[in-house]
C-alpha cells in the first residue's frame, strides 16, 4: 500500500537508515521518518511519496522508544548539526557498526564480513577541533551569529551554546557577537551582498590547548577588525592566532582569496602521538583529534608495518598519516591532488623531521597509471566519500602490494571498492568501524586487505 502525500499514518519505527532517518514499513513499502528512533510509535504526515519509498515527518510521538533520551542541546529541534542527540550513545554505536556490516554484506557481497566492535568515542561532547559560525542579518536588522537551520541553508539562528566544540569557543562566539555590534561591524547580507562579517571560524589544538580564530568578511576596509582581534587575544589566553580572510565572491563559503594575520601567529599546532602538526586558518585536519589519534593507531595495528617496508599513502591530504607512519617504515610516498594540502604536508614533514617522506602533487589515478610497475609493500588509502575511481582499483591490482589499509567515511563506497579488490586477489581480514562524529550518522571504518598467495 503506497501512502499519498499529505496522508496521516501511524507507524512503528524498526530501524535507522544511513543518513539518520528512522525506518518503518507499510506492508513492504518503506517509509523514512525524520528524527524517529527505533522503538518509537509515531503518527506521521507523508511529505513525499516516490515509486518505492516515502518520506515523512512526525506529527505526534505516540509511544517513545526506550532508547530515546532528552537532547543536551537547546537548539536540537531546529539546528542542522548533530541530529542523533536524542538517541542513547550505545545505540548510536550499534547502528553505525551494523551499517558497516550491512554494506559489506549487501554491496560488498561478503556473506560473513569480519566486522569488529566499533571503537566508540570517550568524549561525546566538545570533541570538534573546528567549527564555522555564520553571521546573518536578523528580521529586525540585528546581528545573528550562529549555525544553519536544518533544511534551510540561508537561515541562521542565534547560537546560545554549542555542545560540539569547547566551552571556550562558545565564550568567544558570544564575545565576538557582542563586540562586533559595539564596534559597528555589520553582518554581511547574503541577498544584497552588503556589510562586513560573514563567518567566524574557530580551530583548536585539543592536545596543545592552542586556539586560532579566523574572521571571514566581504570586501572592504574594516579597521575595527584589528581592535576586535586585539581584544579577543587579550581576553582569551589560549588564542594564539587571529586572521582575517576576505571572501569577495557571492558564494557563501568560509574561504577567500586574501588572508592577513591580525594577532599573533599565522598557525597553531596539534599533537598526535609523538608527532606535531601545523594548522593554519584554511588547512585540512580531521575534526576530532581525540578519535583520529585512535584511528591512526588502529591503522598502524592493521598495517603491521615493517622497518623495510616501502609505503604508498594515497589521498594523503596534509600528510598527517604519512608522517604518523614515518618512523615505522623505510619510505613513505604521499599522493594528493590539492597543491595547498601538499604545501601543508611539506611544512609538517619539516616540523617532524620525517626525512623518509616524500609528497607528490598529482591526481591519484594518473599517478598510479604511471607507477603501476613500481613496488610498494604497503598501501594506505583514505579517499573522499565517493571512494576510489575504477582506474585506481585497477592500478592497485597491478601494484599488488602485500597489504592494503583502506580508511573510509562512506560504508557504501568502501564495500563497493572492497568487492573489486577481493575479486582481484585480495582477502578482507579485518573491518573496524570508528566513531569520529558522535550524535551524527557519519561513520568511519578501517579495513585490512591482504594479497592472497597464488
Amino acid at each position: 500500500m503506497r501512502p499519498r502525500k499529505g496522508e496521516i499514518v501511524t507507524l512503528n519505527i524498526t530501524d535507522l537508515a544511513f543518513g539518520g532517518n528512522g525506518v518503518a514499513k507499510i506492508e513492504n513499502f518503506v517509509v523514512f521518518v525524520e528524527s524517529a528512533v527505533p522503538g518509537d510509535t509515531v503518527e506521521v504526515q507523508i511529505q513525499k511519496s516516490r515509486g518505492n519509498y516515502a518520506e515523512a515527518k512526525i506529527t505526534r510521538l505516540i509511544t517513545p522508544s526506550e532508547h530515546r533520551i532528552a537532547p543536551a542541546c537547546e537548539h536540537f529541534d531546529y539546528c542542522g548539526g548533530c541530529k542523533w542527540q536524542h538517541l542513547e550513545y550505545a545505540i548510536q554505536k550499534k547502528y553505525k557498526e551494523d551499517q558497516v556490516r550491512q554494506a559489506l554484506i549487501h554491496i560488498g557481497g561478503i556473506k560473513e564480513p569480519p566486522v569488529e566492535p566499533i571503537i566508540g568515542a570517550h568524549k561525546i561532547y566538545y570533541y570538534r577541533n573546528k567549527m564555522e559560525f555564520s553571521f546573518h542579518v536578523g528580521e529586525g536588522g540585528e546581528t545573528l551569529l550562529g549555525l544553519h537551520v536544518a533544511g534551510r541553508f540561508q537561515d541562521i539562528f542565534q547560537l546560545n551554546w554549542c555542545h560540539l566544540e569547547s566551552e571556550v569557543s562558545n565564550e568567544i562566539v558570544r564575545f565576538v557577537r557582542i563586540r562586533s555590534v559595539e564596534l559597528g561591524l555589520p553582518p554581511y547580507h547574503i541577498i544584497d551582498h552588503t556589510g562586513c562579517l560573514r563567518f567566524l571560524v574557530i580551530r583548536e589544538g585539543k592536545f596543545t590547548g592552542q586556539m586560532l580564530v579566523n574572521i571571514v568578511t566581504g570586501k572592504g576596509d574594516f579597521p575595527e577588525l584589528k581592535t576586535l582581534a586585539q581584544e579577543i587575544g587579550a581576553k582569551f589566553n589560549s588564542v594564539v592566532s587571529i586572521s582575517h580572510t576576505v571572501n569577495p565572491e557571492k558564494a557563501n563559503i568560509a574561504r577567500g582569496e586574501k588572508e592577513t594575520v591580525l594577532y599573533g601567529s599565522d598557525h597553531i599546532y596539534e599533537q598526535l602521538g609523538e608527532h606535531r602538526y601545523r594548522i593554519s586558518a584554511n588547512s585540512f585536519f580531521q575534526t576530532n583529534s581525540y578519535q583520529v589519534q585512535r584511528l591512526y593507531d588502529l591503522a598502524v595495528e592493521l598495517a603491521q608495518p615493517e622497518k623495510l617496508d616501502r609505503m604508498l599513502d594515497l589521498y594523503t591530504g596534509t600528510g598527517t598519516i604519512a608522517i604518523y607512519f614515518s618512523n615505522l617504515v623505510s619510505e613513505v610516498v604521499g599522493v594528493e591532488s590539492v597543491p595547498a594540502a601538499i604545501a601543508d604536508a611539506e611544512a609538517n614533514l619539516e616540523l617532524n623531521q620525517a626525512t623518509n617522506c616524500r609528497f607528490v602533487v598529482a591526481d591519484v589515478a594518473d599517478y598510479l597509471k604511471q607507477r603501476a610497475s613500481e613496488k610498494f609493500d604497503l598501501v594506505l588509502l583514505d579517499p573522499p566519500r565517493a571512494g576510489c575511481h575504477p582506474d585506481v582499483i585497477k592500478s592497485l591490482l597491478l601494484i599488488r602490494a602485500k597489504k592494503l589499509v583502506y580508511i573510509s567515511c562512506n560504508p557504501a563506497t568502501l564495500a563497493r571498492d572492497v568487492k573489486e579488490l577481493i575479486g582481484g586477489g585480495y582477502s578482507l581480514d579485518r573491518a573496524v568501524p570508528v566513531d569520529l562524529f558522535p550524535h551524527t550518522f557519519h561513520i568511519e571504518a578501517a579495513c585490512r586487505l591482504t594479497l592472497r598467495e597464488e
